[in-house]
């Protein structure tokens, strides 16, 4: 079945996103180099795109990793990630010694569209590396897990290496180091929308409660097997297959049918619009045209950079 087609029904609206390595490879494995590269990826494309993004909670598995985040397009989102996992990928692939493609398939990202959903997607979240039965609680997880932050207060921040000015400098015979070209910088977290009426205070009371619930569902639902531990997990090999379910993830997030019911018919009105327009786009690259007049439906990501359609 193919993927659903990139959408977003409003401004600012917030995602769950997830993206896996190729066979399920642990090119993400939490070794110190590969957590500081992460870090400093994350951490530096959020600046770039700091007025269009803001993360909300994060965790990065040695083979996929989960973001909960809003964005104020749905091209600001895949720009977003355009940025984020093709440097993440070069960074990753200098260290692996791998070629070619690193992800598998593209990001999958799903609306969620009432508390609800989005509390249920918090604490999901959360639960990663616990429901796997590789550590027992968030904190003994040493990969990056927004945990630290949302409940433990901690700041987290990591290296980014201009890799174009390095190359420059050594095409020039300058004989500069690479630590001339890194810089720090810190990954920031914001509350969602959805509750950035609460205090600071509040928020993190709230991180606090749901964190400690996910916790506690997660290991009463893996029963009593006791966990790997990261020992463990650092000594399996990058190479690993490790195979995942095969679908199409949902649409949206949501636990109101009603609002399930008028995302879908949005949805499903945007998309005809959509194919239509691409098909209206081909035909005119087919015959050559250079000035044809297309305007892809706000919402979604118009092909080839082309407009939205005014409303």
């Amino acid at each position: 079945m193919p993927a659903h087609l990139r959408f977003q029904s409003q401004a600012w609206a917030t995602h769950h996103v997830v993206s896996r390595c190729i066979q399920g490879f642990g090119f993400l494995k939490p070794t110190r180099e590969i957590r500081a590269i992460t870090r400093g990826v994350l951490a530096y494309s959020l600046e770039q795109h700091q007025n269009n993004i803001e993360l909300h909670h994060y965790v990065f598995l040695s083979n996929h990793f989960h973001l909960l985040l809003s964005s104020k397009s749905s091209p600001d989102l895949a720009e977003f990630m355009c940025h984020f996992k093709g440097n993440l990928a070069r960074e990753l692939a200098r260290v692996h010694n791998w070629y070619g493609t690193l992800w598998q398939k593209r990001y999958s990202s799903e609306e969620i569209l009432d508390e609800d959903a989005l509390t249920e997607v918090f604490k999901y979240i959360t639960q990663n590396s616990v429901k796997e039965g590789l550590v027992d609680h968030p904190k003994d997880w040493t990969g990056l897990h927004g945990y630290r932050q949302l409940v433990m207060g901690k700041k987290v921040s990591g290296p980014w290496v201009n890799r174009t000015a390095y190359y420059h400098s050594i095409q020039r015979r300058e004989g500069k180091l690479i630590d001339e070209f890194t810089t720090q910088h810190q990954i920031k977290l914001t509350a969602p929308p959805m509750w950035a009426h609460l205090s600071k205070a509040e928020y993190k009371q709230k991180c606090i409660k749901l964190s400690a619930e996910a916790t506690r569902d997660a290991l009463i639902k893996r029963g009593p097997k006791a966990s790997l531990g990261m020992r463990i997990v650092l000594s399996e090999s990058v190479r690993k297959v490790r195979l995942t379910k095969s679908g199409t993830r949902p649409l949206c997030r949501t636990k109101c049918i009603k609002m399930l019911k008028a995302y879908q018919k949005t949805y499903f009105e945007f998309k005809a619009k959509f194919q239509e327009v691409s098909a209206d786009l081909r035909q005119a690259i087919r015959q050559g045209c250079d000035t044809a007049s297309i305007c892809f439906p706000t919402g979604g990501v118009p092909l080839f950079g082309c407009r939205y359609s005014p409303d």
